[in-house]
């Protein structure tokens, strides 16, 4: 019970602090925009730059751990789109959303933030290339396989340098993944950075934390409208739910006690709970882009970012 009162209850108090704000109008619904652009844009690079520069090189050059990361998203990206051909009757392009919204999580507004807060800024270090893994390999499995239904479709080719163009920019030209690479590339590299920088991080990476997690309240308090959503099947819905909150976490948990064994505890356990996250918010950008399940998706965002609240609680208390 100490670690309910000294970690997961502060947590969610701070969620439940950005609900009220927006419950009781003291900041507009719009205002989540503005705080989550400040997290994604500044804070959090700031914060990752920070940690991976610093950072040990075998730190980040840990491929056991790359390749557990590597086993845990491909065994239910494809198990989830197994699920979803043969039970549910689905067909490419819906098969890949169905993959990512079991897989993709939301860890840069609440999974980096939340693993910082839990465990020190040292988890900065696994969450990064946790992020950084889940991006390469889900970004590209949708951007291919997309592109390529599209192309059978309108009998069209796309080159391999154009995906591979899509793939590049969606996945290295994010402020998350460039503030990772850079700071791979000076710890890599030693490349002396001016003090001036180191400070500058150091003071706004604090931020990056609670004003993610406050922003997510503050979010979920103007999604209303989004629950009278009539385009979706229930029974659908109840499975993505499963598989994202539930099947995640325990595959992660299988592969790491049972297949590939992290050296370091909170590593594993940074994996654990950064498969707990809900449907990250990028699955729409992608619906939307393609068109394809753009009236479900945000409601499926919403009830697993809802319910999370729960699985995440149930899995700070177990690690």
């Amino acid at each position: 019970m100490a670690e309910l009162f000294g970690v997961v209850i502060p947590l969610f108090a701070i969620i439940l602090c950005g609900f009220l704000a927006g419950r009781f109008s003291l900041l507009s619904f719009e205002s989540t925009t503005a705080l989550n652009n400040f997290v994604y844009y500044f804070s959090l690079p700031a914060l990752l730059f920070l940690s991976i520069s610093t950072a040990p090189v075998e730190q980040l050059l840990d491929w056991n751990f790359i390749l557990l990361n590597i086993c845990i998203v491909s065994t239910m990206f494809v198990f989830s789109m197994f699920i979803f051909r043969f039970v549910f009757k689905k067909t490419f392009p819906e098969l890949s959303l169905y993959g990512m919204i079991t897989t993709y999580g939301n860890t840069g507004f609440l999974g980096i933030p939340l693993l910082i807060t839990a465990f020190g800024q040292a988890a900065a270090i696994p969450a990064a290339i946790i992020n950084f893994v889940y991006d390469v390999l889900i970004i590209s499995f949708i951007i291919i396989s997309i592109e390529l239904v599209k192309s059978r479709k309108s009998h069209k080719k796309n080159s391999p340098i154009n995906l591979l163009q899509l793939i590049v920019k969606s996945i290295f030209l994010n402020p998350i993944n460039a503030s990772l690479i850079l700071g791979v590339l000076v710890a890599l590299t030693s490349i002396p950075v001016p003090q001036p920088v180191y400070v500058f991080t150091e003071i706004l990476s604090p931020a990056a934390g609670p004003t993610a997690l406050f922003a997510l309240g503050l979010g979920l308090s103007g999604e209303r409208n989004v629950l009278k959503n009539k385009n979706y099947q229930f029974s659908e819905l109840m499975t993505l739910v499963v598989l994202k909150l539930i099947a995640l976490p325990l595959l992660a948990i299988f592969y790491i006690y049972f297949v590939i064994q992290p050296e370091n505890a909170m590593w594993a356990k940074s994996v654990i709970l950064l498969s707990a996250v809900p449907t990250g918010a990028l699955v729409y950008v992608f619906a939307e882009k393609y068109n394809t399940m753009a009236k479900q998706v945000p409601l499926y965002i919403l009830i697993t970012t809802v319910l999370s609240i729960f699985t995440i609680a149930f899995v700070l208390i177990f690690l």
